[in-house]
């Protein structure tokens, strides 16, 4: 079938982006970060979309939120095999910001010695041969990642099509991690060191997933009401909870 055929509806592609990208951003900071804070017997301060303070410091809360995302990636890219249409879109494109999220942060850590994964080595004294090894691991299971999500995506070529879509969520993703991190009373600082990143730096590797893609091509993305629904409560739900930030 040609792609001129396809009629992805707009609305759909932006909700199923935002649900996808809010998986990631919850997985990190609510379940991970957040949830290993009060299963470590702490007091969360502030949780917001792009950070977490908790009265109690540790490696197991550091790691929870990472470790968080590769879960929620993988259990997604599980799900994506046995889905079809636009249950399996969501899922794929879960996968991808969770999984890229993990294996993009741990590189980043490791070659900057800030964020997650870098508290940890400095706690376990990490070796510079180790770090190394944790730098060239994190790369590997990038590309790992971008792989998997060429299998998932598959569905939804032709390479013009995909495209479409996938920039469609990764810029609806910026824009929603973006306007969340507004309502933060630091908000410049908050859009410019971890909003913007964290939502368009660390999940670039979709861009580049379309263009290996052939073959077939999955039904056109039709509007749902439960899908716009559901992003409507996430968003708001973001907006006003996770922008300004909350105390547990």
């Amino acid at each position: 079938m040609d792609v001129r055929d396809h009629r992805d509806d707009f609305l759909a592609l932006i909700a199923i982006g935002l649900l996808a990208y809010a998986s990631a951003d919850i997985a990190h900071h609510v379940i991970g970060h957040g949830g290993m804070c009060l299963a470590s017997g702490g007091r969360i301060r502030s949780l917001s979309s792009t950070f977490v303070d908790c009265t109690v410091r540790g490696t197991a809360v550091d790691l929870a939120g990472p470790f968080a995302n590769l879960i929620a990636g993988l259990v997604a890219c599980t799900a994506a095999l046995f889905t079809q249409r636009a249950t399996r879109l969501l899922l794929t494109l879960a996968c991808g910001f969770n999984l890229l999220w993990f294996s993009l942060q741990l590189v980043f850590s490791a070659v900057t010695r800030t964020d997650d994964f870098a508290w940890a080595m400095l706690t376990f004294h990490v070796s510079e041969v180790l770090r190394y090894a944790v730098i060239a691991g994190g790369i590997v299971f990038y590309m790992f990642s971008m792989r998997i999500l060429r299998h998932l995506l598959r569905p939804f070529g032709p390479p013009e099509r995909a495209q479409r879509i996938v920039w469609m969520a990764w810029l609806t993703a910026g824009i929603f991690a973006c306007l969340t991190a507004s309502f933060d009373p630091h908000r410049w600082y908050e859009i410019v060191h971890h909003a913007a990143p964290q939502s368009l730096g660390l999940s670039v590797g979709l861009l580049f997933v379309p263009k290996y893609l052939t073959g077939a091509s999955a039904a056109p993305i039709v509007r749902r009401g439960p899908w716009l629904l559901a992003a409507i409560i996430v968003a708001i739900a973001s907006l006003l909870l996770l922008g300004p930030g909350f105390a547990v």
